[in-house]
């Protein structure tokens, strides 16, 4: 079963690259291209993977990531930002959010890197099959 990602990013040619490349590197996308969207698919799925842009046609994207935080933790959902501006990057970490890529980004680094975060991710659950370690 493939690894599933939501992909949360407003600008139609980035959204259109980035969920060609993942599909074609064998992931399950699924679109958001606002908040509303990103907190529909929160709430009815849950995701390997959550690759979400911050600044939003409808708000700043990381409101989202903070209210969100235990829910996505709990599934195990890794998220991984791409923005084009730096200054997120303290408050990100503070909330426990490591994964930070600044646009633009290398698509084959994006992939190599979620082939190698999804892969450690499965040996985590195989050494503790109740689910995600709690940190």
């Amino acid at each position: 079963m493939p690894h599933k990602i939501l992909l949360l990013e407003d600008e139609p040619a980035l959204h259109t690259l980035y969920r060609r490349v993942l599909e074609m590197n064998g992931y399950e996308v699924h679109s958001a291209r606002t908040l509303a969207e990103a907190h529909e698919a929160l709430d009815r799925d849950r995701f390997d993977v959550f690759l979400a842009d911050l600044r939003l046609p409808d708000g700043d994207a990381s409101h989202l990531l903070l209210e969100r935080r235990e829910q996505l933790r709990q599934a195990g959902t890794q998220v991984v930002v791409l923005t084009a501006e730096a200054r997120y990057r303290d408050m990100l970490e503070a909330a426990g959010y490591e994964f930070y890529f600044e646009k633009p980004i290398s698509l084959n680094m994006l992939t190599a890197f979620l082939e190698r975060l999804l892969t450690s991710q499965e040996h985590d659950a195989s050494e503790n099959p109740k689910g995600p370690s709690q940190k």
